[in-house]
């Protein structure tokens, strides 16, 4: 592996402009990563909130989105 692969990108950030504010919130987006893995290694809980986070989802854009392309593209029919 090239340890200069990403050199580049990293000069960019520390040098010149953080223009997306990568390293603004870089402190947070670590600790919700360790969060994220600690969660992870309670199975049970892990697939309880995967669960509620499916359902509470709701109605897609992209649902829509498809309904209307079979609407006045496709005109498939629906399975039931």
């Amino acid at each position: 592996s090239d340890p200069n692969r990403f050199r580049m990108i990293f000069d960019e950030i520390m040098a010149k402009n953080d223009q997306f504010f990568v390293l603004a919130d870089f402190p947070s987006y670590l600790e919700a990563c360790s969060r994220a893995e600690k969660m992870y290694l309670d199975r049970k809980n892990w697939a309880r909130s995967a669960l509620i986070n499916i359902a509470s989802s709701g109605y897609f854009t992209s649902d829509r989105t498809i309904e209307e392309y079979n609407k006045d593209i496709w005109h498939l029919e629906k399975l039931k």
